[in-house]
This record gives C-alpha cells, sequence and structure tokens, in this order.
C-alpha cells in the first residue's frame, strides 16, 4: 500500500510539472509571437520608380494569410510555369491568384473548422506533417475590403518574390508536384511544398518571409495575420 501511495505521488508530480512546462512553453510563445510581430522591418528602398510596377496584394480569411498576384504578365506566365491549363488566362473575371502556404493535412482535410481532428492539429503544431502550397484562381481583390494590403512592386521587387514563391514547391526531377486529390472546387489547385508548418512557422509567417523577400514592410517574426496587418496600420 506504501508503495502504491509513493508511486501515485510520483504520477501526479510529473503531470503537475509536465503540464506547467507545457503551459509555461505556450506562455513564453505567446509573448515572443505579441513582441516580434509588433517590431517592423522595412521597406527597402527602390530605384526603379520609372518602370512599370506590379500591383500584389495580401488578403485574409481572419486566419490565414496569402499573397495575390497577376495570373500573367510580362515578368511570369503562372498557368505555364506550374503547368496549369492556359485557358485560365481567357477568364476576364477571375485574373489573378492568391498563393498560400500551409499544413498540408490541414489543407486537405480540413475544409471547415468542424472538420478539424486532434491529430492534424497536434502535427500541425509540432511540425511533424508535411506541407502545400494552395492556389486559387480569383478575381482582382477589392481594395475597400480591411482584409486587404494593396502593393506595388518595382520589377526588381516582384521578380524577387517570384523566387520566393517558386522555391517554396517542393519539385521531383525539376517539376513541381500537383496533388490532384482534393475537395474543394475547380479553381483551386495544390502541390507539395516544402519545409513543415508548426507554431514557429505558420502561413502567416509564410507569407511575411514572402513581404521581406521583395523588400516590403513586415514584422521581424510573426505566427498570425495581425502581426502582418498592423506593418500596414502605420
Amino acid at each position: 500500500m506504501e508503495v502504491l501511495k509513493k508511486t501515485t505521488r510520483i504520477t501526479w508530480r510529473t503531470v503537475r510539472i509536465t503540464l506547467e512546462c507545457f503551459f509555461g512553453f505556450l506562455l513564453a510563445f505567446w509573448c515572443f509571437a505579441m513582441i516580434l510581430s509588433r517590431i517592423g522591418v522595412g521597406p527597402l528602398a527602390t530605384d526603379e520608380s520609372g518602370e512599370e510596377h506590379t500591383t500584389v496584394y495580401i488578403t485574409s480569411n481572419g486566419v490565414h494569410t496569402d499573397v495575390v498576384v497577376p495570373l500573367a504578365n510580362k515578368y511570369i506566365n503562372w498557368p505555364h510555369e506550374l503547368g496549369l491549363n492556359d485557358s485560365l488566362l481567357t477568364d476576364s473575371v477571375y485574373t489573378h491568384l492568391a498563393i498560400g502556404w500551409g499544413d498540408k493535412g490541414f489543407f486537405l482535410e480540413t475544409k471547415d473548422w468542424g472538420d478539424l481532428k486532434l491529430s492534424v492539429a497536434l502535427k500541425a503544431a509540432f511540425h511533424l506533417g508535411s506541407s502545400a502550397m494552395h492556389l486559387v484562381q480569383r478575381p482582382e481583390p477589392d481594395t475597400t475590403d480591411k482584409q486587404t494590403i494593396r502593393l506595388s512592386l518595382s520589377p526588381k521587387q516582384y521578380k524577387a518574390l517570384i523566387v520566393f514563391v517558386k522555391t517554396s514547391f517542393s519539385k521531383s526531377d525539376g517539376k513541381y508536384q500537383p496533388i490532384l486529390t482534393h475537395n474543394y472546387g475547380n479553381r483551386n489547385y495544390f502541390f507539395e511544398a516544402k519545409r513543415s508548418y508548426g507554431l514557429t512557422y505558420t502561413c502567416n509567417s509564410w507569407t511575411n518571409s514572402a513581404l521581406k523577400s521583395c523588400g516590403q514592410r513586415a514584422c521581424v517574426w510573426t505566427a498570425f495575420k495581425d502581426g502582418i496587418y498592423l506593418q500596414y496600420q502605420r
């Protein structure tokens, strides 16, 4: 009986210490996230003011952020680059491409928040899953929407953004790897991507890195979309 009591005390002590460490980590993470997301970097100066600029956008559904670019211009034809149907370019309404990065399991298995599984959430939180690029053919964003940030990029800046986005895709033998099985509409496209999603690198971290890559205002680091939008409210 005495041995059983001692074992029980040790077990509860272990559980308590584990929970304290876990919640301590979450508190530290939240504090770092709040501080670093409020420290701005950029924008970097550009000497190409006389050149034709490309308008791109940052959009959000309230949680996830995307980079929205023209389907094609003189710098890149995204359908051609990614092996999509060139007929996409004939649409006079859906003229843009929203590009986002995120956890593959979350993208493909969680179309709505009600579909979220604990196993998917845990993998996504702790860098245990793989990632994917999600592309959506869409109309040009409405700049009156508070979730829309409009950016004007010089040729050099847009080319830098193109490089960043292209290198986010995972390739096999030099070819992009489309994910053909998903439950989204016919204007949605998925591809295998590099890196793994987790608390320290989220979909919003990717968007923030995209902004840094092309010399735009961004924050030091963020896990949440608010860190990005705060930089454009100043």
